[in-house]
């Protein structure tokens, strides 16, 4: 007989509504894994599996404001990804990461996991940046694996279009020996060389300078951080794109909420679906975005 999810409630044991940097959150703890998760944007900013060290980076120099975007964790980019394309005074990214979700409460979910929803429905101020109403939903479930889903539900009477990725930041111990294996053969946007399209070569990604790239790619993807003897492994659902993201030293040093110092402890790859993988709701309808992240000890580290 297969395990149900149970129903979500408001209170549970190992989950606690609690005050981070001044900010509201949600943070588990349980003997498989501990995490947090702000209210602004639905953000998680920690998981981290019982023996296993951080798999989320956040930024040390991150800004901790209301209506501030958080540098770290896994924004959600919704319902545009990077600059608007019409309306340069538009937020990055969208309005998603920036605004207060509903707590919904946590359950249990199939596999044992302490999940967590998040609500989040348009209003007269969302309409300024998109004319659409709709509902959107993150689900976080933390365990031995990591789940994340986004779904976006259109309650307009017409269709809507919109651009979605799971900005997720990952922790490595140096980007310059980690490299990226399944985006072999894939098309990808060189946002660094001027949105060239190129093709990806036969063999793992390596990190040599910035990188900033958009790949259409449905594959699983595997971070293998060789300093960290880990390998990170990405699975996802409904997800046309893979967003490769480091900003580099230079990059980095014009950050003020990342700094100089930080870049070479973080990697970027993110599920999304941008650009021409971008999504067409019909009314009623509902779209979900999945991941589920996994570590893996690597093979032959030592």
């Amino acid at each position: 007989m297969t395990k149900k999810d149970s129903k979500f409630v408001l209170e549970m044991p190992g989950v606690e509504r609690v005050q981070v940097h001044g900010m509201p959150a949600v943070r588990v703890e349980t003997q498989s894994a501990s995490g947090l998760v702000f209210l602004q944007g639905a953000q998680l900013a920690a998981w981290q599996p019982a023996g296993q060290a951080p798999v989320i980076w956040m930024s040390d120099n991150a800004l901790y404001a209301p209506g501030k975007a958080l540098r770290g964790g896994v924004p959600i980019c919704f319902p545009w990804f990077g600059a608007h394309a019409e309306h340069s005074d538009f937020p990055a990214h969208g309005f998603a990461r920036t605004r207060p979700f509903e707590y919904r409460g946590a359950r249990l979910d199939a596999s044992g996991r302490t999940e967590l929803e998040f609500l989040l429905e348009s209003d007269e101020q969302t309409r300024v940046w998109f004319p659409h109403t709709f509902t959107a939903r993150l689900h976080v479930a933390f365990g031995e694996r990591l789940g994340l889903c986004f779904s976006v539900t259109n309650r307009d009477p017409e269709p809507f279009t919109f651009e979605e990725a799971l900005h997720s930041y990952f922790a490595v111990a140096d980007v310059t020996q980690t490299s990226v294996r399944g985006l072999e053969g894939a098309l990808y946007v060189d946002k660094v060389r001027e949105q060239g399209v190129f093709t990806e070569g036969p063999g793992e990604l390596r990190f040599v300078a910035e990188t900033d790239r958009v790949y259409a790619s449905t594959a699983t993807c595997t971070i293998e951080d060789r300093v960290g003897k880990r390998s990170l492994v990405l699975e996802k659902e409904n997800s046309g794109a893979t967003v490769v993201w480091n900003p580099w030293r230079e990059r980095a040093a014009q950050m003020s909420d990342l700094g100089a110092a930080a870049w070479p402890g973080m990697l970027c790859v993110e599920s999304a679906n941008v650009g021409k993988t971008r999504v067409t709701l019909p009314p009623g309808e509902s779209h979900r975005l999945e991941v589920t992240v996994s570590v893996r000890s690597l093979p032959g580290i030592s």
